[in-house]
């Protein structure tokens, strides 16, 4: 067993050099579609908007009717933080559980983070399925016909993917 480990160490090193030279990131990544990397964003930390370009806000209502506000209030609904401070002993566990997989000769570096890039994006989409506070607003539920402040047509959760870059490079 011992000799078989130091018959590998050369491929051992070449994989493990591999995963010390990158980093999986997951979330709404930079190169995804910009308005919804807005929604995010606002949904993340919450946002006050005032009308700039006019009095009012024009917000569509239920049936083709609008409001006309002054200001509006979204509350911060984190997704991606709260799963990372919730997760994130885990992700490192499944990393490390990873390297021993790639000195038994049983995985490669790519299979490692390719797992948990695949187990952060699962987490983050569960995060966002299941926020249900702070509840949306009565003209949100009217509009959407449900209180369910982080889905309405399943965009925002489709558009949460990982990618491998280079430690340093994000």
């Amino acid at each position: 067993m011992i000799k078989d480990v130091y018959n590998r160490l050369p491929d051992i090193k070449k994989e493990i050099d591999k995963m010390s030279n990158r980093a999986v990131i997951a979330g709404i990544l930079p190169s995804d579609d910009e308005h919804i990397q807005m929604i995010a964003v606002v949904n993340e930390y919450g946002c006050h908007i005032r009308a700039k370009n006019g009095p009012y806000l024009v917000i569509p209502g239920p049936k083709g009717t609008f409001y006309r506000l002054k200001e509006v209030d979204i509350p911060a609904r984190s997704f991606l933080r709260s799963t990372f401070d919730a997760h994130n002993k885990e992700w490192q566990e499944v990393t490390t559980k990873g390297v021993k997989a790639i000195i038994d000769g049983k995985m490669t570096a790519n299979q490692v983070i390719g797992r948990t890039g695949r187990l952060m994006r699962a987490e983050i989409k569960k995060s966002i399925r299941a926020k249900k506070s702070p509840a949306n607003a009565p003209l949100t539920v009217a509009v959407k016909g449900k209180d369910d402040p982080l889905e309405d047509t399943g965009k925002l959760r489709s558009s949460i993917h990982y990618r491998t870059v280079k430690r340093g490079e994000f």
